[in-house]
């Protein structure tokens, strides 16, 4: 029950940061290789290392994280805590991603366990790099640029995006980091927002795999 609960709520959550991906996917197969070559090699963070706090919400249900970034995002340690009580049963997890180029380990603190991947990732959230957007490529990615806001006394960039299947997502960008997040996905009201950016060197630590981790892939 607590894996199930746990999985729900982080499918949720993200699946509704990233939109529809088959949408997505169908609206970039459109775009040119010259568009899409905006996302490769570009600053992940406008800083070069930071801490990163936020939360997320669905149903209820919170999640609060921390993500530390190293060399303008080429290394990221994202540590997600759900608390969670039901019926007086205790469902919270605990969990942490690191990422270093395209290596990713996800890790659960609570179990133990983890397992370790090779997977390319998009500059943010939307797919693409967001300082070097065009009318065209937005119009292609059916994104709407609601004009400039400030959050946390940073400039951002608002944008609306949706999707054919009745998905619609409000973003909040300081760059490519997404500083807030609002909208319906699958009928389900869904929110994000970073209540704090610190501009500190992290701990180096948090960026080395734990040796107490069984990971899946050792015998």
């Amino acid at each position: 029950m607590k894996k199930l609960v746990s999985f729900l709520l982080v499918a949720l959550i993200w699946g509704s940061c990233t939109g529809e991906k088959k949408g997505k996917e169908s609206a970039r197969k459109e775009l040119s290789v010259k568009e899409l070559q905006a996302e490769a090699g570009k600053k992940r963070y406008p800083l070069e290392q930071g801490i990163i706090r936020s939360t997320s919400e669905a149903m209820d249900m919170k999640m609060d994280i921390v993500t530390y970034f190293d060399k303008w995002g080429e290394w990221e340690a994202i540590e997600t805590t759900v608390p969670m009580e039901i019926m007086g049963d205790d469902y919270s997890s605990h969990t942490l991603e690191i990422i270093k180029g395209d290596d990713h380990w996800k890790i659960d603190l609570d179990k133990k366990t983890g397992e370790h991947y090779t997977l390319a990732r998009a500059i943010n959230p939307m797919g693409v790099d967001v300082e070097t957007m065009t009318d065209e490529l937005l119009g292609k990615m059916n994104i709407e640029d609601l004009g400039e806001v400030k959050l946390l006394g940073h400039k951002c960039r608002k944008m609306r995006m949706k999707s054919d299947k009745g998905t619609q997502m409000d973003y909040v960008m300081w760059g490519n980091v997404m500083m807030s997040m609002e909208g319906e996905a699958m009928g389900i009201q869904t929110s994000s927002r970073v209540t704090s950016v610190e501009e500190v060197a992290p701990p180096q630590e948090k960026f080395e795999i734990p040796q107490d981790i069984q990971f899946s892939d050792e015998k």
